[in-house]
Formats: C-alpha cells, sequence, structure tokens
C-alpha cells in the first residue's frame, strides 16, 4: 500500500490556534464592553483592540492554511455555496445602500438647504459616494482625503472604514488583507470615538465582526447599538437576523 505525501498537520496545533481566535474574540467583545463602561481610556483602547484585531486575523489565516494541509472533504454542494454567497453579498450590498440613502439625509452640520457646492469636502463626498459600490478602494481614497481636511468627519471615517473592508474581496495577499482591515477598523473606531450616536458606524463594526473576522461575540454590541438607532425598515430587516445568529453563535 502506498503512502501519500502530504504536507504534516498537527491537528493539536490546529486546536490551539482555534482556542487563540476564541480567545482573541472574546478580548475583543471584553474590550469593547470596559470601553462602553469608562473602564478604559480612548487610546489604550485603541491600541488594545488594533493588537487584538491584528492578531485575530493572523490566528484565522493560520488556522486556515492549516486546514489547507488535512485530506480533502468530500465535494462541495456549490449550489448551496452559491446561494449563501449571493445572500451575503445581497445582506452586505443592501444594508450599505441603505445606511447612504440615510446618511445622505441627515449629514452632520448640514442645513435645511444643503450644503454649498462649492465646498471642497462636499465636492469629494459625492464623488466617494458616485464610486463606492462599484470601486470601494477608490471611494476610501476619496474619502481619506476628506479627513486629512476635517479629521472630525465622522461620515468619512465611517465610510472610509466601510469602503476598505470590502476593498478587501479584491485583495489576494494575505497580509494586505489583515492591514486593511485593521485600518478599516481603525478609521469605525475613530468614527464611534467622534460621535458614539452615529448609527452607520456600529453598522458596518457590527457586520466586520461578523462576517470578515468571524467574531460573533465582537458582533453583537455593535449590531445592537444599530439597531438601537431605529435605522430605516430595509436596513433593520436584514440586520436583525444578522444579531440572531451572532447571538445564538456567541460563546
Amino acid at each position: 500500500m502506498s503512502t501519500i505525501d502530504r504536507d504534516h498537520i498537527d491537528p493539536d496545533r490546529l486546536a490551539e490556534l482555534e482556542e487563540e481566535r476564541r480567545f482573541l474574540l472574546r478580548s475583543l467583545a471584553d474590550l469593547e464592553r470596559e470601553h462602553d463602561a469608562g473602564d478604559i481610556d480612548d487610546v489604550d483602547y485603541r491600541e488594545l483592540r488594533d493588537g487584538y484585531t491584528v492578531r485575530a486575523a493572523a490566528t484565522l489565516r493560520a488556522i486556515e492554511e492549516g486546514k489547507a494541509t488535512l485530506p480533502p472533504r468530500p465535494p462541495a454542494d456549490w449550489r448551496r455555496r452559491a446561494v449563501l454567497g449571493v445572500t451575503v453579498v445581497a445582506l452586505i450590498g443592501v444594508v450599505w445602500w441603505g445606511l447612504a440613502a440615510w446618511s445622505a439625509q441627515r449629514l452632520p452640520g448640514q442645513t435645511p438647504t444643503g450644503l454649498d457646492p462649492r465646498d471642497a469636502d462636499t465636492v469629494l463626498v459625492a464623488q466617494a459616494r458616485a464610486v463606492m459600490f462599484q470601486q470601494p478602494d477608490v471611494a476610501a481614497d476619496l474619502y481619506g482625503q476628506v479627513i486629512e481636511n476635517d479629521p472630525t468627519n465622522v461620515e468619512a471615517l465611517t465610510y472610509r472604514g466601510w469602503t476598505l473592508a470590502l476593498s478587501t474581496r479584491s485583495i489576494t495577499d494575505s497580509d494586505e488583507i489583515t492591514e486593511t482591515l485593521k485600518d478599516a477598523v481603525d478609521s469605525l473606531g475613530q468614527a464611534v470615538a467622534t460621535d458614539p450616536t452615529y448609527p452607520d458606524a456600529h453598522c458596518f463594526l457590527g457586520i466586520i465582526q461578523m462576517r470578515f473576522l468571524q467574531s460573533p461575540d465582537g458582533a453583537v454590541p455593535y449590531l445592537e447599538r444599530c439597531l438601537g438607532a431605529d435605522p430605516p425598515a430595509d436596513v433593520r430587516v436584514l440586520v436583525e437576523p444578522l444579531l440572531d445568529e451572532a447571538r445564538a453563535a456567541a460563546s
């Protein structure tokens, strides 16, 4: 009987990585609670959150690489996967569209007659909105220019973070994905720190924790705050099942 020659995989090491992933995701959730309770200041919160996020992403990558060396599984049900993939993309797309429209109706500081079209930041935001569905990386750069002019622009901070996260779908390098997600979470975290009442940032952080970082524990508080802000019906009807899923999967 011949022996199949494959890279050796240590199941115990995979188990350790899985436990480390759970620990890091629990730590992120605990950190959120401590920050909300005022037990940790903003500077320490951001440093710890960024560190945990990077470590969690690296651990997830190591788990996936380890699983790749395991014996092949039975043929996948591609029809089911395709339906699931379309559902996830549809959820992200509709929530994104609904929040973008919601945000457009309540820009911080907007007057009843609207912002001056000659305002450079207004032009940049308009350009970013025009391309963010098709070219999230371009939109992220445009929002970044707004932030350079106004570091407290909560819409730019929020949507830069979200478009950065979505831009990872076209990135193949795992290290670049990790760094981009870190940057995305940091930008959204700055938005929350700038205006904790701005709901879009909480909605997007919840989706990123659940769909990008696979952290239901981390997703729950953000999704709860998202729904607590009374978003539009088309956003609520999609976020509520996501929150139910996160609660059911939370440890």
